[in-house]
């Protein structure tokens, strides 16, 4: 059972790794946010092309933190290696 309690706990703190994705997300999202202002305030007349692809990349960073929270409910609910470790101590 100690095999057991090492896997439950290594994927704990996996799972809490994975959440910190969300954390870089934010903070990655906020700059592409503060070039693409800094952009429209330098060229006006390019703002349209400017925040089209703002909203590319930031579709992108957002993508990147749902991963993160996806990997992370895996880890915690729907762990396969625990059912591999549970099949191979019998």
């Amino acid at each position: 059972m100690l095999e057991l309690a090492i896997v439950i706990s290594v994927a704990h703190i996996a799972a809490a790794i994975a959440l910190l994705n969300g954390i870089t997300t934010t903070f990655g999202q906020a700059k592409i946010c503060a070039q693409a202002i800094e952009s429209m305030a330098r060229q006006p007349e390019a703002a349209d092309s400017i925040r089209s692809a703002m909203f590319i990349g930031l579709a992108m960073g957002e993508t990147s933190g749902i991963y993160g929270l996806l990997i992370a409910i895996i880890m915690l609910f729907a762990n396969p290696l625990i059912d591999i470790l549970l099949t191979y101590l019998g």
